[in-house]
């Protein structure tokens, strides 16, 4: 089977490893987990490993400092508690066993040191804190500009699905068409895999390299459900692109987006439009409401104050907007409704929603 083809590899190790533990950020799961991929990684590129103040781990596999590509995955998780953590498998399928499954960004980890075990040059980073708002790769921007600037491409994986190469993100376009068509069609080459650009993308590390960085994104790497214990892992599809990977000249990718021109989302009430346009399943709203906590946390309120006055007054939704300031939507009130979250996953978004309204209203 599939499996026993990669059984002794780096990428299944990795992924193995990367999935017995859970990893919430800032404990001594994560910081075990990233000294293993420190310790596993190809040894000759044991001179050129690093960890910066953040606890981000750096490999250099730059071909003399020639590429220009950045491959980035983060080691934590949603996991509100460390310790071991169960998996089922099949032939084809891991899924989460009361918990979730930490692929989200487990399989991607597994990816970058399948890239490393194959020479494939680039810089590697793997990075501290993700699901608490990007605070390795915040401090990445903030501390490296220099660093960033040597690269035209950031790529991470770290998006759910088996399809998307990710165009834009949160506020904005991330990389350019001509390089999301490029890179889909490398992806797809073999004829197995069947990739294009996708401009719903939310939020990933790559996200904060935008002003530096021409050419960011994110790639689907096979899970679903993610933040739940519904969580699971395509197999076929993350062996079949750890495969396709690994054949991609990175460096011929074109590099066409200019980093300082800001290019919005076309639309930015794209959660209300979806929402009046779709059938919304608990699930959607579960999945919308944390992405729309990480924009808050990140001081980016729109959509967070849309969804709490659709919630407390439906019938109006335009004038409970009004009675919200989005001041009071203090990191203490946003920290609890996302713990909210991750302990109540499935159908508990407008439980969550109104909680915060109260939290939000003030008087006009």
């Amino acid at each position: 089977g599939i499996i026993m083809l990669i059984k002794k590899s780096i990428l299944h190790k990795t992924l193995a490893r990367a999935l017995s533990m859970k990893r919430p950020h800032a404990t001594p799961g994560v910081a075990e987990f990233t000294d293993w991929l420190a310790d596993h990684a190809p040894k000759k590129y044991a001179l050129h490993r690093s960890y910066d103040s953040c606890g981000n781990l750096h490999i250099d596999a730059r071909a003399d400092h020639t590429s220009r590509t950045l491959f980035v995955a983060h080691v934590d998780t949603v996991h509100r508690e460390g310790g071991p953590n169960k998996i089922r498998k099949t032939q084809g399928m891991w899924y989460a066993d009361g918990a979730c499954l930490g692929a989200d960004d487990g399989a991607g980890c597994a990816i970058l040191m399948h890239l490393l075990a194959a020479s494939v040059p680039g810089y590697y980073i793997f990075t501290q804190g993700e699901e608490r708002g990007g605070i390795g790769a915040k401090y990445l921007a903030e501390r490296s500009p220099e660093l960033l600037g040597e690269f035209d491409r950031a790529i991470a994986f770290d998006r759910r699905g088996i399809d998307s190469v990710i165009t834009h993100q949160g506020w904005g376009r991330c990389c350019s068409d001509e390089f999301a068509s490029a890179l889909s069609g490398e992806l797809c080459a073999d004829g197995v895999l069947m990739y294009l650009g996708d401009d719903t993308g939310v939020y990933t590390d790559t996200a904060e390299f935008t002003d530096i960085i021409p050419e960011c994104t994110n790639i689907s790497v096979g899970y679903m459900n993610e933040h739940s214990d519904r969580e699971t892992l395509d197999i076929h599809h993350f062996v079949a692109l750890a495969r396709a990977a690994v054949n991609i000249k990175w460096d011929a990718l074109p590099t066409v987006r200019d980093p300082k021109e800001v290019e919005p989302l076309a639309v930015v009430d794209s959660w209300r439009t979806h929402y009046s346009t779709h059938t919304v399943t608990t699930e959607d709203e579960d999945i919308w409401l944390e992405d729309a906590l990480m924009d808050a946390k990140r001081g980016l309120y729109h959509d967070l104050l849309d969804m709490i006055a659709e919630a407390a007054y439906p019938e109006d939704p335009d004038l409970a907007r009004k009675f919200l300031s989005s001041r009071r939507l203090t990191d203490e009130v946003l920290e609890d409704a996302m713990e909210q979250c991750y302990l109540n996953y499935g159908g508990q978004a407008e439980t969550v929603l109104l909680s915060l309204f109260d939290a939000a209203y003030c008087e006009l």
